[in-house]
């Protein structure tokens, strides 16, 4: 049985992460395919693959393979979920430690956003995240630190759907990411920056091993079920009293410097999961 792993024809990042996987589903005996977003949507061509593990966050693309009956690792609901920020706040606020979030509405023309402004200033403070509901490495998201900044960040992003979420201060610079493969926490980096308030790998953060404690694996796992992940890496904020709080799930966070650091071959994690599932030919769930 041929697996087709997808990856973004524009965007090479993920590159070594597909090479990987599809180098141990090998040794699993299956026989690999990796091909881009451009050739899946290419009508003049055809890809008959039972499974398929989409590296990539094209939604189109995703549900032209599920239609035709290929079983998606992540499916491409779960990614649509991950992707649009917002939407993933929805889906944890209830059962989960996520920072105080005010998402900002759907907007079709210029509008008054002075209530809207008051309204995040009163219940968020200075300084604020703002966050394109769409993005990754962290290119997306701006600490704002006054009114006037804010005023200008939401007359620019008007019609661009985000959000704001609540400074916290005691992570700045520095999170957790954890990397869940197939319901089990497998690895986890601790992440710091004392040049940015971001901690993401790709702006020159150090990252070293991070011993998971048990109620986090248990966060972790159950944050990726919520989602309906297949793996994912979760990236964890260290809140003021403690506690462990989701900012960020990725449907296809990178993990090869992860998998250094920890010792753990998450590629494998990974293969074994799609080389040993029996769906092949479900339809992953659509939201």
């Amino acid at each position: 049985m041929q697996i087709g792993i997808v990856v973004n024809y524009s965007y090479g990042g993920l590159s070594q992460s597909a090479e990987s996987i599809a180098e141990e589903l090998g040794k699993l005996g299956c026989g690999t395919c990796i091909v881009t977003n451009r050739d899946v949507l290419d009508e003049r061509r055809h890809f008959d693959f039972a499974k398929c593990v989409f590296l990539d966050k094209d939604v189109v693309c995703g549900m032209r393979l599920e239609l035709d009956g290929t079983r998606l690792y992540n499916s491409i609901g779960a990614i649509e979920a991950c992707d649009d920020k917002r939407m993933t706040y929805e889906l944890l606020r209830r059962d989960f430690a996520v920072p105080d979030t005010v998402c900002f509405p759907l907007t079709f023309v210029d509008a008054d956003i002075e209530p809207f402004k008051k309204h995040v200033i009163s219940y968020l403070g200075f300084p604020v995240v703002a966050k394109e509901a769409y993005g990754s490495l962290g290119m997306q998201v701006k600490l704002l630190n006054d009114e006037g900044e804010l005023d200008s960040y939401i007359r620019s992003h008007m019609y661009v759907p985000h959000l704001y979420q609540k400074f916290i201060c005691s992570s700045r610079g520095r999170d957790v990411r954890v990397y869940v493969v197939g319901g089990k926490a497998v690895a986890a980096m601790s992440r710091s920056s004392r040049a940015d308030f971001r901690s993401n790998s790709a702006l020159g953060s150090v990252a070293e091993r991070f011993e998971i404690p048990h109620d986090l694996a248990e966060t972790a796992v159950s944050a990726a079920s919520q989602l309906g992940l297949d793996f994912c890496g979760i990236d964890f904020l260290f809140g003021e009293d403690g506690q462990f709080l989701i900012c960020e799930i990725n449907s296809n966070a990178m993990f090869s410097t992860l998998s250094q650091i920890s010792g753990v071959n998450i590629a494998a994690e990974i293969a074994r999961l799609v080389a040993e599932d029996k769906a092949a030919g479900d339809i992953g769930s659509l939201f």
